[in-house]
């Protein structure tokens, strides 16, 4: 069966049907702020570590793999019809819905067609930022005028450390205190508590995550997850979602979400667009800067533009023109980009791990310099000086 194929010319892979076997990932971002994305825009985002640092919450070993995720809603005001511009997580019939995934170096971008509705949505992290960006494309290719509602949707876990996350619930659902103002979400954990910037393995501190858009005027808000879903509702029908309103909801313990509702009226061959911006700190200080940075298409366009010539440069290094296609494909983008990748992390990250090790290891970084010494030189030698002089002051 034929899920897809890698574009070279553009160096993606693009999938062009999203029932795939498995949860199929890409990785977004560099090694502060670092996010694994799927063809149906599930995944989680972390700062720091994937295991330390988790503000997004992701259920593992679980049907499928990667939910929740980065989601976008759309509800149709008129005939009370819903939908999201990834296939999952509302699923409709493959017969009627139409998706494409083009995984990239670093950005990912999911196109959708349904009931003569497109959308395109650009997923990536401006270089060195802690935050990452959603920019949402919607057009109206039928005769008639749609009136349509956006919901945004990402679950923030309670506590960045994954074990309290998933395992301390006496904890972490009391912990956590969302707001609302001028179209952000904060979502603060022991908010009463101090900041410990420095300290950063000490999960008992204040911490705030935000997420905010920008490009058209925030209508509605939800930051209660339960009171979002709805009793005995999923993330492929949440009742607000289905209602086709928000309940301006925020919430102290249980657990935090960040929906936002934009209001999308549009005529015949008419596109609008806005942009969700989603990271770390607090939502009318760092969320604002956030906003400020992508608050035009233009603006959009540069950022992302940055992140693609800076991955295309560490790509280079080694190349090869082969009678085997697949062979090109792989040795030209995809090996050095999971190499790269798999440098960064130290391979920590993914949906199927995020264990209890966390950092580099002298053995395994070790090994991991292998596969990109021809990408980066120079950075290679200065994290083995950086591994050896941690290996010798462990032996004293």
């Amino acid at each position: 069966m034929r899920y897809g194929y890698f574009d070279d010319a553009r160096k993606e892979y693009v999938i062009e049907r999203p029932d795939t076997p498995k949860s199929w990932s890409n990785y977004l971002g560099d090694t502060r702020y670092g996010a694994i994305i799927t063809n149906n825009a599930g995944g989680y985002s972390f700062f720091r570590s994937s295991v330390q640092g988790c503000f997004m919450r992701i259920k593992f070993n679980n049907v499928p793999l990667d939910q929740p995720g980065r989601y976008i809603y759309l509800h149709d005001c008129d005939s009370k019809d819903f939908w999201s511009v990834s296939w999952q997580p509302v699923g409709k019939p493959l017969d009627k819905y139409k998706s494409t995934c083009r995984h990239g170096s670093a950005y990912t971008v999911i196109t959708s067609e349904y009931t003569d509705i497109q959308t395109e949505t650009l997923y990536f992290v401006p270089k060195g930022k802690e935050f990452e960006v959603w920019n949402v494309k919607i057009k109206n290719t039928g005769k008639t005028a749609r009136r349509l509602r956006a919901f945004t949707y990402v679950e923030f876990a309670s506590n960045w450390n994954m074990l309290d996350d998933s395992n301390n619930l006496q904890y972490t659902q009391y912990i956590i205190k969302t707001s609302y103002a001028d179209g952000f979400i904060d979502h603060g954990s022991n908010v009463y508590m101090p900041e410990e910037p420095e300290n950063f393995t000490n999960k008992d501190q204040a911490r705030h995550s935000f997420i905010g858009i920008v490009g058209q005027p925030v209508t509605g808000f939800d930051s209660d997850r339960d009171r979002f879903i709805g009793n005995y509702h999923t993330y492929a029908n949440p009742i607000s979602v289905v209602n086709g309103e928000c309940q301006n909801t925020v919430t102290e313990g249980d657990n935090g979400c960040g929906t936002l509702q934009v209001d999308i009226d549009l005529q015949p061959d008419e596109e609008k667009e806005f942009t969700v911006v989603l990271g770390i700190g607090k939502a009318q200080i760092e969320g604002r800067r956030a906003a400020e940075l992508v608050s035009t298409p233009e603006k959009v366009q540069s950022e992302y533009q940055q992140v693609v010539d800076y991955w295309h440069g560490r790509i280079q290094g080694l190349s090869a023109q082969t009678p085997d296609a697949a062979f090109n494909s792989m040795i030209n983008m995809w090996n050095p980009f999971n190499n790269l990748i798999t440098y960064a992390w130290s391979r920590a990250a993914s949906l199927i791990y995020r264990g209890e090790r966390d950092g580099m290891g002298y053995r395994d970084t070790i090994q991991d310099m292998l596969g990109i010494i021809h990408n980066i030189p120079d950075e290679v030698v200065e994290r083995l000086e950086d591994r050896k002089s941690t290996r010798l002051n462990s032996s004293h």
